[in-house]
């Protein structure tokens, strides 16, 4: 017997038309993040950015932590299955996201991922550190770098550890209540 799955394309419009997203029930407004995300990931179209962050801003207000890390989950499934190269589905995660424990899966799966897609870990923990490197004493930084060190790969610990010299207190008092002293 086949699947009845649901025709979300509808939403696909929806995205660019903010005034309409409080009619959405939150079930579809969480599908029209996921293929929003995936549909940026894939073009890489730096045009969609505003209208990414900005749904993913609303995201935040009508969802908890849990839901949003089981939307990243399914995301990077999605990703690992069909489009390695659309690691770039992960950045609202990553940029856009308050909470510390989503921006920490965020960033490991972003570099988990982009050993598929680039064959390295150091790829994607470089664009990481970038993040880091603009703004080290953001709380967010710290989160970035747990999820780094979460992978517990030497490489990507090496091109963690500069960055004690760096980062600001509140990023290093994070890391502390965390178990990490770079």
């Amino acid at each position: 017997m086949a699947e009845n799955k649901k025709d979300y394309s509808y939403l696909d419009k929806w995205a660019v038309q903010p005034e309409k997203w409080l009619e959405l029930d939150q079930n579809e407004f969480q599908v029209m993040t996921f293929r929003t995300c995936f549909l940026y990931g894939v073009s890489q179209n730096k045009k969609m950015i505003p209208v990414l962050f900005q749904i993913y801003e609303h995201l935040q207000t009508i969802t908890n932590t849990e839901q949003r890390v089981k939307l990243l989950t399914a995301l990077s499934a999605t990703i690992r299955k069909s489009k390695p190269k659309a690691i770039m589905a992960l950045f609202p995660f990553i940029q856009v996201e308050e909470e510390g424990e989503v921006i920490r899966a965020a960033s490991q799966f972003f570099v988990n991922l982009s050993v598929l897609s680039n064959k390295e870990f150091k790829s994607g923990a470089s664009i990481l550190l970038e993040l880091v490197k603009d703004a080290p004493e953001d709380r967010k930084s710290a989160y970035l770098l747990l999820g780094l060190l979460d992978i517990n790969n030497k490489k990507v610990d090496q091109l963690v550890s500069p960055f004690k010299s760096i980062i600001g207190n509140e990023v290093k008092s994070i890391l502390h209540n965390n178990g990490i002293t770079l």
